[in-house]
């Protein structure tokens, strides 16, 4: 990088991959495109070169890239579909625009200083979101959203809107539809697209091995691989990574065992040990560039790290599958809605009696919401019990914030399978999850890749009719019966999701409780009066002797003033 066309018109910074080049590499050689490289970042050069911006359109992939086009003096600027590779900009005191993978780029600037953005910060200290707008934490600092691009006329000015944002386009615009077909019809579809996507994603000059959480999604796609490779009759097995505990109701060991049992894979085992975060975090802060909300990014840290000691530079890996394929609690939510509007009360008692009472209530409360203006939902979250502590907690004047929910500009509404995806997808959990999949990888020079983010798949599985993603005690439908062939029956039956889990709870609660204590005392100094000392220490207590519940409200505490002492910020 840079890489330039023959003619030396176009030149390009390119980070990612377009899994389908060589087939776009053959469609532009019948347009009389001459290649002299075997790589897709020619392929991208002369796909602009023929097709103009429309070229996004023919991408399956992940990137983020920039070409500048040195006759027409424009740069035109891209990012995949669902924001899988990050981009952002910076504009210096001077009026210099910046463009980088990574906010850390943006420090070598000599004019660089690290300033707080106050609401981004309170939308984390509050509600544990990150990734959520095209803002980051940082002021003056700009995500280019997924699915968006921007062309500078670099002869013309304005490039700036009112907002002292640059302007951008959206170019990826999916359109909601109803499909049509039979349940059998719709496995066989889905399965033939994901099919095509794990294909494309094995295709790599070096080894290529798997992230492996003995969940459903990851499951999935080590089990198909190793299908694969067997009837190519490939004799190497397949690496996959993964991380264990050595506490049994933290460890997935036994899950991944069921698949190890039928496949033929070369297993690989971390277990992360709790006195590696009081070490690491600053280290592992550094390279994601902000906050974190849980140790799950500290184990994958790991996982990847694994990884590159194997001498495995690429790693397929499960996510994005739930945000569309009813994994959260959001699809069987809708669908409870559905049988309250339609007076099933039966179903619904039924599917009530085996919660517990906590799950049940909240599952009551949370249908409930939905029949009232949003605006008085949000007026009523603000006097919830864990807002108050934090309230207690977070100096919001001194942070500079105002007290509004992050969500309250946004038109979204719980009404369609479409629609509870894409916003899941492209707002939260997805996008903080995919910054924190990139950094751990990066760290390591090891490439993510995300098999279940093809946008065929996406696109062809958030038309589908709710009944077919989500049902009574059978999430995810649709991957465990277009896939039956190749998932163990144990995985395929599994009901107790766990995700990937970590043993915070014990570690903060038992094993390193004094520990957690003294980094909060540590580095809540470089907070600069945000967090009342006083009040968090009291709620942490509290949390660790069981007088208030667990959640990872103690993390975001404390890695807040890592974060600020790491990246020098101040307000």
């Amino acid at each position: 990088m840079p890489m330039c066309d023959g003619m030396e018109r176009y030149w390009i910074i390119y980070n990612g991959e377009i899994y389908n080049f060589l087939e776009l590499r053959i469609e532009l050689q019948d347009l009389g495109y001459v290649f002299t490289t075997g790589s897709d970042t020619e392929v991208i050069l002369a796909a602009y070169a023929a097709w103009g911006s429309a070229c996004l359109n023919r991408f399956s992939g992940m990137w983020a890239f920039a070409i500048y086009d040195t006759v027409s003096k424009t740069a035109f600027i891209a990012r995949d579909r669902y924001g899988i590779k990050p981009l952002y900009y910076w504009f210096s005191p001077e009026g210099d625009f910046y463009l980088a993978s990574e906010i850390k780029q943006f420090t070598q600037v000599p004019s660089w200083k690290a300033k707080i953005n106050p609401q981004r910060v309170y939308d984390y200290l509050f509600y544990a979101l990150t990734d959520h707008t095209d803002e980051t934490m940082f002021k003056d600092v700009y995500t280019i959203p997924a699915g968006y691009s921007i062309l500078i006329d670099t002869n013309e000015e304005g490039v700036l809107n009112e907002c002292g944002k640059i302007k951008v386009r959206k170019w990826y615009a999916p359109v909601e539809n109803s499909y049509r077909g039979s349940f059998e019809e719709a496995c066989a579809t889905f399965r033939q697209k994901f099919d095509y996507s794990v294909d494309l994603h094995l295709r790599a000059d070096v080894p290529v091995g798997s992230a492996f959480s003995g969940g459903l999604d990851s499951t999935a796609i080590v089990c198909l691989v190793n299908k694969k490779l067997k009837e190519q009759g490939v004799s190497e097995l397949q690496k996959t990574f993964s991380s264990c505990s050595v506490l049994e109701e933290y460890n997935e060991r036994k899950w991944m065992d069921e698949v190890i049992s039928t496949t033929k894979i070369d297993a690989s085992f971390i277990y992360p040990k709790g006195q590696d975060i009081f070490s690491e975090t600053e280290k592992i802060i550094w390279h994601h560039d902000e906050p974190y909300q849980s140790q799950s990014a500290f184990l994958g840290y790991h996982v990847f790290e694994d990884s590159r000691k194997k001498g495995v530079k690429v790693l397929l890996n499960g996510q994005g599958a739930d945000e569309y394929l009813s994994g959260y609690t959001m699809f069987s939510l809708f669908r409870r809605l559905q049988l309250v509007k339609k007076g099933n009360f039966r179903q619904l008692y039924k599917e009530f009696e085996g919660m517990t009472l906590r799950s049940k209530t909240n599952q009551i409360l949370s249908l409930s919401y939905h029949f009232l203006p949003i605006r008085i939902v949000r007026f009523f979250s603000k006097y919830r019990r864990r807002h108050q502590l934090l309230k207690k907690m977070i100096d919001t004047k001194k942070l500079g914030a105002k007290e509004r929910h992050p969500f309250d500009n946004v038109s979204y509404k719980f009404d369609s399978v479409f629609a509870i995806a894409y916003s899941q997808i492209l707002f939260d959990p997805l996008q903080k999850y995919l910054r924190w999949e990139d950094r751990n990888s990066m760290a390591h020079s090891v490439e993510a890749r995300v098999p279940f983010l093809d946008h065929h798949l996406v696109e062809f599985a958030t038309q589908l009719p709710l009944d077919y993603l989500d049902g009574y005690n059978d999430s995810k439908k649709m991957l465990t019966h277009a896939l039956k062939d190749v998932l163990p029956e144990a995985i395929r039956n599994r009901k107790d999701k766990k995700g990937f889990i970590t043993p915070e709870e014990f570690w903060f609660r038992k094993e390193f409780s004094k520990e957690f204590m003294n980094l909060f005392k540590s580095y809540n100094k470089y907070t600069e009066s945000i967090l009342n000392e006083k009040e968090v220490f009291h709620f942490l207590n509290k949390v660790m002797v069981g007088k208030e519940s667990f959640d990872y409200t103690y993390w975001r505490m404390i890695s807040l003033g890592i974060w600020m002492k790491v990246y020098d910020v101040t307000t």
